[in-house]
């Protein structure tokens, strides 16, 4: 098979090469490696076309976008280009293992039921403190189940190995406003195709400049919860096409989950514009939903303390 990674950069030189050394010396040879640079202002490109002339690496390239597009439609653009059989995206700023391409390869390669594989990480952040997640490290292969709080994304896409059928499949269901990993996570789930790997094969980097960091702090104000509730429906909206025209085999569970979700997320929608306390309450009953379960706690403190 076919290996691309595919790495997502803009302005990305404080981190870049510890990234692109942690590819390079990976176990095994990676066919392709895209680099897709978004417009950096700062000297990125530069940086990755002398390490690729430096080291001779062949496969590798850096394809500069004609303009800002975003990292979700840069990530997901440029996985759709690569020409990978299994295609590993990556961050600019984190650093792999080198026997993760491995690892995984050899069990997509034996488990062709698997469309997209997860695995354990090493959250490390600039204090120097780390932590594994999100599963506990026993170096297992497991199923990933699909639950009612289906919205919760467990790893980042950075940890993830996706078999090209499934990111063929992706480009009828992306939306701008889609996530590459949020939408492929979930892809796989209610296909039951989605596996993890119980073992930390990437130091994922946590600091306060990421998109990732940045987002989540956005996200702490009534207007981005209510943006998020409509990106939520419509990825429920999204999913039961998907479930309806491309996953086979009985679907009464995938029916049921988004049945539940569609009931919680007019209720969280209506509690936020209306702020009744009624509405609140029945917020309780679908405590099973959120992503987190603080978040419903969290409800409550946006719309009557924080506001």
């Amino acid at each position: 098979m076919i290996i691309s990674v595919v790495v997502s950069t803009y302005n990305g030189h404080d981190y870049l090469v510890e990234q692109l050394d942690s590819l390079r010396n990976q176990t095994i040879k990676i066919d392709q490696v895209l680099i897709a640079d978004d417009q950096s202002s700062d000297d990125t490109v530069k940086l990755a076309q002398a390490y690729i002339d430096k080291y001779k690496l062949d496969g590798w390239s850096v394809k500069v976008n004609a303009k800002n597009k975003g990292w979700r439609r840069n990530f997901m653009e440029a996985m759709w280009a690569s020409q990978g059989d299994l295609i590993f995206p990556c961050d600019q700023d984190d650093i792999w293992r080198n026997d993760k391409v491995e690892i995984m390869t050899k069990i997509m390669d034996q488990n062709p039921q698997i469309n997209i594989l997860s695995s354990d990480y090493c959250e490390f952040f600039e204090d120097g403190k780390e932590k594994i997640g999100p599963w506990p490290k026993e170096n297992k292969l497991i199923k990933v189940p699909l639950t009612d709080n289906y919205l919760l994304v467990k790893s980042p896409g950075c940890t993830y190995c996706v078999r090209r059928e499934l990111l063929e499949l992706s480009k009828k269901y992306w939306l701008p406003e889609y996530p590459h990993d949020a939408l492929l996570w979930r892809l796989g789930l209610f296909s039951n195709t989605l596996y993890a790997v119980t073992d930390d094969l990437i130091k994922w980097r946590n600091h306060s400049t990421s998109a990732f960091a940045k987002e989540s702090r956005d996200l702490k104000s009534v207007s981005a919860k209510k943006q998020w509730i409509n990106t939520a429906k419509s990825f429920d909206e999204t999913m039961r096409r998907y479930v309806e025209e491309d996953v086979s085999g009985d679907k009464q569970k995938q029916f049921e989950v988004l049945n539940q979700n569609d009931r919680w997320l007019a209720i969280r929608e209506r509690f936020y514009n209306k702020k009744s306390v009624i509405d609140g309450l029945k917020l309780a009953k679908y405590w099973g939903c959120y992503p987190r379960k603080r978040q419903y706690l969290g409800d409550w403190y946006l719309i009557y303390i924080k506001k």
